[in-house]
């Protein structure tokens, strides 16, 4: 009876994903998308144009660029809109400030992705013909004949949130004092930019325009290192004063700590300025009057006035209130909730639908590979050797039931197990390249036997029998962060999987932001998670593999750089660099799937299930377009373009502070 309920649940899925299939992606030039030119007038947003009325602020024209950046009509799925509507969303990461550029987290879920501006936009990759980065604060750029030097001209007159304009001063000051200073932990480092053994020189041609100088020639991967995150550009003349380069009082630590979550409002180049933060409750946006896009028509973006963030401790909720009507968009990225999600879209009068994805949902496991970094004690090493034996990665490989994994997370089609490596739906995926260790707990226990381990001491969890741990339990910590809960159940299920070949697995559940610190410092055995940088993996070549002293998170170098890699690691470093100049996507895809050959074959990584990547987009809104990918390139809220969403008059929610226009003391 069970096997037939079970049946029946997972045919009634299947129905319900072909009832939400959307519409296929459409393909644009960038023209369609996004110009830069003048127009003949401009308008703004009522309360807006009511400061301008009482000599609060410069008339929109004096607060637009020379030449702003204009959304075109051609690429919107429903066309120029209207002013007015609230976007609701949860946020189940702590906001810890403002000093963005220095790594701190202002809370993920689309918070980043609301202040944050950088030189080109890999958002609106998944749009694109030619499928490379497209212009944003960079309008346009070229290559030297040499392909060793790349002009950038930047948008003439964009200004932040403070009227203070964007120029050549904040990029550089963004490379030189963030990303190439070894003590700020910047989303990127000197190792990135590294080429020929070189850093790569930028030079200030004038206010508009700047030179990379790189030590090899058309290192075209670098583009996509000067995106959203990577080289979100930093405001000189808010940070400068802080940072000890240029203040002998100040120390780093004070200066990466210089923009607490009380400032506000900070200075932003993005759609959206925070200006009320309520620890633990709430994040609340206004529109930046000085934001530097424009649609079609004139008007000034976004059209969305507010932006509203409740805080949570879990990203279920932000599922939970999608489903009640009171959030407006998630990422579908539970899988214990992804029936009962579809079952609620069906439902007469849902608040909301859903834009199906592909195949880029990643769950895995990471052991530390580092014989230097984070090493404490004793165990420590110990089992960083152990991990860095190709039959132990196989004994756990085989410890892993996935089917059984997926199934009992969601019955049907939208999960299904992963051996390790990229998805089936990520870019260059090659099945023909991916060797699986499926289950098999006869031949996890045979490998474990020949490692030496047995149960000396009869309690059913096998022991050191040799070296500085002899007589100990085979324990091994699992850490997992707590937003993520689909990992959270992964773990638990986990534990009496490793149990039958006698590993001890014991979960430790941190907040996001413990564990990205334990992460970095490399203090911990294993970590669980949801990976979705391999869905683009050209974008995210410095993560993949060991090219950087940073990467990959799992074997990071330790103090002096210092670090022994494994022979295939060498392999995919080489690969790696390679593909950094590569020009050809057919080669691109050669190389692609020798790194999965590599990867799979040696478990880099342990995978543990694969999932449909969908989201969840409340009905009022329009212009989200045909096919948006919650993860791809970026996160849905970069790859929607969210200054071009808007909401019928009739559909639209009243505002939390109506009226209020974002203001600086002088």
């Amino acid at each position: 009876m069970k096997k037939i309920v079970s049946i029946i649940l997972a045919l009634a899925l299947v129905v319900s994903m072909a009832t939400i299939a959307g519409a296929e992606a459409k393909k644009w030039d960038v023209s369609d998308i996004i110009q830069y030119k003048a127009l003949p007038s401009y308008s703004e947003a009522p309360e807006l144009a009511l400061a301008v009325a009482k000599g609060e602020l410069p008339p929109v024209e004096q607060r637009l660029p020379k030449k702003p950046a204009v959304i075109m009509s051609k690429a919107m799925r429903d066309g120029p809109g209207i002013y007015g509507d609230v976007w609701r969303t949860v946020s189940a990461v702590p906001t810890a400030g403002w000093n963005w550029a220095a790594g701190v987290v202002g809370g993920w879920f689309g918070i980043e992705e609301c202040m944050q501006e950088a030189l080109v936009n890999t958002g609106m990759t998944w749009r694109l013909k030619e499928s490379e980065p497209g212009p944003n604060l960079a309008t346009s750029w070229e290559w030297s004949a040499d392909g060793k030097t790349l002009t950038m001209y930047l948008i003439e007159g964009a200004k932040w949130s403070d009227g203070v304009e964007f120029t050549a001063d904040d990029v550089l000051f963004t490379y030189y004092d963030y990303i190439l200073d070894p003590r700020v932990p910047s989303w990127q480092s000197a190792g990135t930019w590294t080429m020929g053994g070189k850093v790569t020189e930028l030079e200030k041609v004038d206010k508009y325009t700047i030179k990379w100088h790189f030590g090899v020639p058309y290192p075209v991967y670098i583009l996509w290192y000067m995106d959203y995150l990577d080289f979100s550009v930093a405001p000189s003349h808010v940070l400068k004063k802080f940072h000890p380069e240029y203040n002998a009082a100040a120390t780093y630590k004070s200066f990466i700590d210089s923009l607490p979550p009380d400032a506000i409002p900070p200075v932003v180049l993005g759609c959206w300025v925070p200006v009320r933060f309520e620890e633990d409750k709430a994040l609340l946006m206004k529109r930046n009057p000085y934001y530097w896009k424009v649609d079609e028509t004139g008007k000034q973006l976004p059209y969305i006035g507010e932006f509203f963030f409740k805080k949570a401790r879990s990203g279920i909720i932000r599922d939970l209130d999608m489903i009640a009507g009171t959030c407006d968009q998630t990422h579908l990225e539970t899988p214990g909730l992804f029936s009962f999600i579809n079952e609620q879209v069906r439902r007469p009068g849902a608040h909301f639908r859903i834009e199906p994805g592909k195949n880029t949902l990643m769950f895995y496991a990471a052991l530390n590979l580092s014989l230097y970094q984070g090493v404490k004690t004793e165990r420590d090493l110990e089992l960083r050797k152990l991990f860095r034996n190709l039959d132990f990665r196989k004994a756990i490989s085989h410890a892993t039931d996935r089917e059984g994994i997926a199934a009992a997370l969601v019955l049907g089609p939208m999960l299904k197990p992963l051996s390790s490596g990229f998805t089936s739906g990520a870019d260059y995926y090659d099945a023909n390249a991916v060797v699986s260790y499926p289950y098999d707990l006869q031949k996890s226990k045979a490998l474990l036997a020949e490692l030496g381990f047995k149960d000396t001491d009869g309690d059913g969890i096998l022991n050191w029998t040799k070296g500085p741990l002899k007589g100990e339990n085979l324990t091994i910590v699992a850490m997992v962060n707590e937003d993520q809960t689909a990992n959270v159940d992964i773990v638990d299920a986990l534990v009496p999987l490793y149990a039958r070949v006698g590993i001890k697995l014991v979960p430790k559940v941190v907040k996001s932001t413990v564990g990205q610190a334990l992460t970095d410092a490399g203090e911990f055995d294993m970590y669980l998670w949801r990976g979705d940088f391999m869905a683009a993996p050209y974008l995210a070549l410095a993560d993949l593999g060991p090219i950087t002293s940073s990467t990959p998170d799992w074997h990071k170098a330790g103090p002096g750089d210092k670090r022994d890699l494994l022979p295939f690691e060498v392999r995919i470093a080489e690969l790696l660099k390679n593909l950094k100049f590569e020009k050809s996507h057919e080669a691109r895809q050669k190389a692609f799937s020798e790194i999965q050959r590599l990867w799979t074959e040696n478990l880099y990584t342990i995978g543990h299930i694969e999932g449909i990547f969908n989201t969840g987009i409340t009905r009022r809104f329009n212009n989200v377009p045909e096919g948006v990918p919650a993860r791809l390139h970026q996160w849905f809220h970069a790859n929607v373009m969210q200054e071009q969403v808007w909401t019928p008059k009739d559909q639209q929610l009243p505002e939390h502070l109506p009226g209020l226009v974002v203001t600086y003391e002088k």
